[in-house]
């Protein structure tokens, strides 16, 4: 295993992300619940192709952005864009336990060759 310096990891996740188009763009976003703001005119790019990691304690707002992302939670202040086709991923375990592995893995799959694809996916892991 190697190990980079901050640093130098953070200067690599510049020119890289100076290279690609943001893909997620938001400005001032703000929301609370009754309290206290959660996400306090929060500014964020996300380049295309970007691995991101949310970390923070339990309230933070993790949730509340990738709610907010995903569009199920409205953005009362500030300003979101985000790519037309989205994806979301669940917290939660969101397997259907009366479908096939295939078939929970095929089920966001559009398209006629949905089956081979998540087969092929299903042997990709092993």
């Amino acid at each position: 295993m190697s190990h980079v310096p901050l640093s130098a990891a953070r200067q690599r996740a510049d020119t890289d992300s100076a290279e690609r188009p943001d893909v997620v763009r938001i400005r001032g976003l703000t929301r609370s619940f009754g309290g206290p703001n959660v996400l306090d005119r929060l500014d964020l790019d996300i380049a295309d192709g970007a691995f991101v990691a949310l970390l923070g304690r339990s309230g933070s707002g993790k949730s509340t952005l990738l709610r907010t992302l995903a569009g199920l939670d409205p953005a009362p202040a500030g300003t979101v864009t985000v790519p037309s086709e989205r994806t979301v991923v669940f917290q939660e375990p969101r397997l259907l336990p009366w479908k096939s592995v295939w078939r929970n893995v095929a089920l966001g799959l559009p398209g006629a060759g949905a089956r081979d694809r998540a087969v092929a996916a299903l042997r990709e892991v092993g």
